[in-house]
């Protein structure tokens, strides 16, 4: 790590960010570069902090100054709660925030940037999803206006990598739906994961679930991102996209089942409320491309990264049980 200078973490605070940070200073990277906006930084030897707000042009241009590797964590999270309450403000935000970001990173000619896109952007249809399907079809009704936003941000790096040259290697990585220590756990706007950890700690009676609770999702842990990070910064020049997911997906039902036996709720009532929609089709993806060019592959089971997630909580919060 220590080999490519200088590295920028935009978006360092957040639920990617956080353990990018964390990962490189375990790989001796020495010398990061981290920005911050709404959360507050934290204490993390080798890192100088950075406070910007990335809709400004100016504060994009700012934060990458010095650097020479960047990886763009940034954006507002359009969780299946935040665009049902609004379906645009989110969207808008993060692509305002990728078109600086990716501007500045031109300007000022970076050598490698490692782009945090989404799975989002892929068309419905049967089979698991390899990467050269992302723009075959528009993407599912529920995620039309944020799948379109991060293919979008993709087609834009691409442009200034493969065509102007301005950036020489850059890599897009698609993770799958992503939780952790540091995710959102607000009821109004957390995706289903913090949302029923926090539920489960709760004792909320009942836990209310959409739909049948049979319905699928891939869920990746954000150390497991983290190491994917990682890899794609050692790739030397060119641009590449790539999925990042866990090898099976879950339902929503065992995720819950799971959280419950952990915690230890073992007269939780569950009421599935079959009148609500329970959020966008099931989606299937391929990792196989990422694992057989870096040899990578996630390290923490679904029961590892919710026991993980829910004693983050439960600390953080001071809920001893």
């Amino acid at each position: 790590m220590e080999a490519l200078g200088p590295i920028a973490v935009l978006g360092a605070t957040g639920l990617v960010g956080r353990h990018v940070i964390e990962a490189l200073v375990r790989a001796g990277a020495c010398n990061s570069i981290a920005t911050y906006h709404s959360r507050p930084a934290f204490e993390c030897p080798g890192v100088e902090w950075r406070r910007t707000d990335l809709i400004r042009q100016g504060d994009a241009r700012a934060a990458l100054q010095g650097a020479r590797a960047v990886v763009l964590c940034a954006g507002k999270i359009s969780t299946t709660a935040e665009l049902r309450r609004d379906p645009v403000a989110s969207i808008v935000q993060s692509l305002r925030i990728g078109v600086n970001v990716l501007q500045a990173a031109a300007e000022s000619r970076v050598e490698r940037l490692v782009l945090l896109s989404s799975c989002t952007g892929y068309p419905e249809g049967a089979g698991a999803k390899e990467e050269q399907a992302m723009f075959r079809g528009d993407p599912p009704a529920g995620w039309f206006g944020v799948g379109w936003m991060h293919r979008f941000l993709e087609k834009q790096l691409e442009w200034y990598c493969a065509q102007l040259g301005a950036i020489r290697s850059a890599t897009v990585l698609r993770p799958t739906l992503v939780y952790g220590p540091f995710d959102d756990f607000k009821p109004e706007s957390a995706h289903f994961v913090p949302s029923f950890i926090h539920r489960v700690v709760a004792r909320e009676r009942p836990i209310e679930v959409w739909s049948d609770g049979r319905q699928t999702r891939n869920l990746v842990h954000a150390a497991d991102v983290a190491s994917a990070v990682l890899a794609a910064l050692t790739r030397d020049s060119g641009f590449s996209a790539y999925n990042v997911a866990t090898p099976r997906s879950v339902s929503v039902n065992e995720v819950l089942e799971t959280l419950l036996e952990i915690d230890g709720f073992k007269d939780a009532k569950i009421v599935h409320l079959l009148d609500r929609v329970g959020g966008a089709p099931a989606l299937d993806v391929s990792a196989a491309a990422f694992r057989a060019r870096f040899d990578w592959q996630p390290s923490l089971s679904l029961r590892e990264g919710l026991r993980d997630t829910l004693s983050w909580y439960r600390r953080t919060m001071g809920l001893a049980r």
